[in-house]
């Protein structure tokens, strides 16, 4: 219809543009409509009529929008997903990812039409994939199942935005409440069996763990010219946030890397690389032995940047400094080792008793108080 005039706005759902009565509603697809009426009053007629239409098409799960017309091919999810997947291989670091939870979504629901599947369907799915676990068998997580459900609800914005007229069922399910806050810590026995059940070549990757708190895959992917012993440092172009940050290296961690290459007998651009010099792929093949033969529970690689920052706050390090250190994004993610210095917290409140002007104040007071409580005691 284009830009109409608006000389003066009407009750709700009508407007007065160009000396015409309009009426005026949204429809499922979230879409402005306007339609011209011969009076005010039947304008209000006609915006409470299309306003019960959208109504009752959103509580059937359908499309109510006078754009939507019979011509628009249907499209099923599988047609949905590969659009999606097309995308996310040109654009997202995480197409990997998106490529195996796109598997079981194609499982349940690819030869649905898009515009047919509802909430109803994903809530559904939901329980399917926590189920199993929550009765003791194999499943997935209810984080895990959020996942899978940030991808279909993904996968259906990205064709709205491109104009499908569909409505993206995941916006109106509750996704579960996460409890995936993880804080095994590697102890020094621990530590000192698994260092020695790993092939000496590879011990130095987890001191250098330990002690700089990188992540697997930006230890998997440094490179010699990244590392800077002279400022004692160590450079990741690319790291988890998509940002690159630098690490300082203390002695243990410097040493660990010297040892490298003083011991090396191939030449290989990886700091941490495969014994005939390639990238590391099978990292697996060698830790988990090692973590068995060591009798190491219940420890992820990623577990040593958890022992990073829990051995930095308990030698009374601020959570400022852990955050820069180990490059987490906000203060929030380095809350959950707060506990672990119980002189924190005591610390920050003895501030108020170290004021003198204010503590004498309080002092006072109580004295004060308690001197004419007495008196009246007596005299009673």
């Amino acid at each position: 219809m284009g830009a109409v005039a608006k000389h003066g706005p009407g009750p709700v759902g009508t407007v007065k543009a160009k000396g015409k009565w309009w009426a005026r509603w949204t429809c499922t697809l979230k879409h402005e409509h306007r339609r011209v009426a011969e009076s005010h009053k039947a304008a209000r007629h006609a915006y409470h009529a299309e306003k019960a239409k959208v109504a009752e098409a959103k509580r059937r799960g359908e499309i109510c929008c006078p754009k939507f017309t019979a011509k628009w091919t249907p499209r099923t999810v599988d047609d949905l997903l590969a659009d999606f997947l097309a995308y996310s291989k040109e654009k997202k670091r995480s197409y990997g990812h998106d490529v195996a939870r796109a598997r079981l979504l194609r499982d349940r629901l690819g030869d649905r039409l898009a515009t047919d599947v509802t909430p109803r369907d994903v809530e559904r799915m939901q329980r399917e994939m926590t189920t199993a676990i929550r009765d003791g068998g194999m499943g997935w997580t209810p984080a895990t199942a959020n996942q899978y459900c940030k991808l279909l609800k993904a996968v259906y914005n990205r064709a709205r935005k491109h104009g499908l007229p569909i409505t993206n069922p995941v916006a109106a399910v509750t996704f579960y409440k996460e409890h995936n806050a993880r804080n095994r810590c590697l102890s020094v026995e621990e530590q000192d069996r698994l260092l020695a059940s790993l092939p000496e070549w590879l011990r130095p990757l987890l001191l250098v763990a330990i002690h700089t708190g990188l992540r697997k895959s930006e230890l998997l992917r440094l490179h010699w010219v990244n590392v800077n012993f002279d400022t004692g440092s160590i450079h990741i172009p690319l790291d988890k946030p998509g940002e690159g940050k630098w690490v300082a290296m203390n002695s243990v961690a410097r040493e660990a890397l010297l040892t490298i290459k003083r011991t090396r007998r191939v030449m290989s651009k990886w700091v941490f690389c495969a014994p005939h010099g390639g990238y590391l792929h099978n990292f697996e093949r060698y830790w988990r032995p090692a973590l068995k033969e060591a009798q190491v529970p219940d420890f992820r690689f990623h577990d040593s940047r958890h022992t990073f920052a829990s051995r930095l706050v308990m030698e009374a390090v601020d959570l400022y400094t852990v955050q820069r250190a180990g490059g987490w994004k906000t203060q929030a993610m380095v809350q959950r080792y707060a506990h672990l210095s119980p002189d924190h917290m005591r610390a920050a409140v003895e501030r108020l008793a170290k004021a003198p002007s204010r503590t004498e104040s309080v002092t006072k007071s109580v004295t004060g108080a308690s001197s004419a409580q007495a008196g009246r005691n007596v005299g009673a």
